[in-house]
């Protein structure tokens, strides 16, 4: 009956399937095709295919066509896989310590090589690797590590909550404190690359130092110095400086019991705070009576106001700066050694402010005008002060805005 339908359909006999009640015949060209890519360590041949080297080479190509079921021609050969390299200079790795020069195959680096617990060198041993130490640390931190500081700040900078963090820490700092900076430190590499990458959540606990509590034996005299010019220079309304210490360990290179050692390395940078944390620009507050173009201008305090703490000072010392930027007038650059002076005060290196007066020009109206800077103003004085006069504008210094 079969032979007759195979003639009907113009089927040859053999192309005809096996019916269910023949027993089956294993099919090599099927369990050829379902072998998994671990066949391919005992069946590949060990001739090469391409200039009769004798290496094989085995690609992703190869191992994809064989996952996915494609016949693979293979000859009876030794069910051993050798690993070989292209030429002698990829596959042979050598020890970073110019006075070593060992080299060794790939397959035996990997087993016995050290590597550098900072970056990619290679040496044969521990004791090449101890002692190229002192000429490798020198481009191995500063250069790893010190990228890695510059890419926190760069972090802190576009990172809009991590900003905001650093600022208010920044801006309470200077309050209680006076000039400083922000510092954060990363106890390893990998907890910095976690904060780069994850933002505020991995930034740790950051803190604020005053300046003179900085020490240069910590950083380095260079950073010291640019860190100290930064704390000293920087407009506390809308900058702050940011102090990044990556702390890494390294090997000591001496001889016998390994030793470790903790090395810091930093950077540092004056970013512009957080635009919330920037008070926006308003018209002053009198004591009098408003006036538009006043052609004298007097800062001072209220009576009753203590001016001996140092918070209440840099209370004023802020307000005086932000009341004549208001007008286009910068003290630190217009008027230095006024400037010096209230820095002097606010960080009690003098007593008193004895009262100065200044002739800026206001940059809205082109015009000059007096200002009277008094911080330390005495009851007697203040009731010398014209109340009455639509050219006199009294600003009263000791609020905190």
């Amino acid at each position: 009956m079969e032979d007759v339908l195979d003639s009907l359909l113009g089927l040859p006999p053999a192309s005809r399937s096996p019916s269910p009640s023949s027993p089956s015949l294993p099919l090599p060209s099927q369990n050829h095709q379902r072998r998994s890519c671990g066949d391919l360590r005992t069946d590949r041949p060990e001739s090469a295919s391409n200039g009769g080297e004798g290496t094989q080479f085995f690609t992703a190509d190869t191992i994809r066509r064989c996952s996915e079921g494609n016949d693979i021609k293979t000859t009876p050969g030794p069910r051993t896989r050798r690993v070989s390299f292209e030429t002698e200079g990829s596959g042979l790795v050598r020890c970073r310590y110019s006075k070593c020069g060992k080299t060794s195959p790939l397959i035996e680096a990997r087993k016995s090589f050290k590597t550098c617990h900072n970056c990619a060198h290679v040496y044969c041993s521990r004791e090449c690797r101890r002692a190229h130490w002192e000429k490798h640390r020198k481009t191995c931190l500063h250069s790893r590590v010190g990228a890695l500081c510059r890419r926190v700040l760069s972090t802190v900078r576009e990172d809009s909550d991590t900003l905001h963090h650093i600022s208010l820490l920044a801006r309470r700092g200077f309050l209680s404190r006076g000039r400083g900076a922000v510092k954060s430190f990363f106890s390893s590499p990998e907890l910095a690359e976690r904060f780069v990458a994850s933002g505020l959540s991995e930034l740790g606990e950051p803190t604020y130092i005053r300046w003179p509590d900085l020490l240069p034996e910590e950083m380095g005299p260079e950073l010291y110095t640019e860190l100290l010019r930064l704390c000293k220079s920087y407009n506390p309304d809308t900058r702050l400086v940011l102090y990044v210490a990556v702390c890494v360990v390294s090997e000591v290179p001496t001889t016998g019991a390994v030793k470790w050692e903790r090395q810091l390395v930093s950077r540092c940078a004056k970013l512009r705070i957080s635009r919330s944390l920037i008070p926006p620009k308003q018209v002053t507050a009198n004591i009098t009576r408003d006036s538009e173009d006043p052609e004298t201008l007097i800062l001072t305090s209220l009576p009753g106001v203590s001016q001996g703490s140092q918070r209440a000072r840099q209370i004023s010392f802020t307000n005086i700066q932000r009341h004549l930027r208001q007008r286009g007038v910068s003290l630190r650059r217009h008027f230095p050694e006024v400037y010096q002076r209230l820095c002097a005060y606010v960080e009690g290196t003098s007593e008193r402010f004895t009262p100065v007066t200044i002739y800026p020009r206001d940059s809205a109206s082109g015009k000059n005008f007096m200002c009277i800077i008094m911080p330390d103003a005495e009851p007697e004085k203040l009731q010398l002060l014209p109340t009455d006069s639509t050219r006199v504008q009294t600003i009263d210094i000791s609020q905190e805005s």
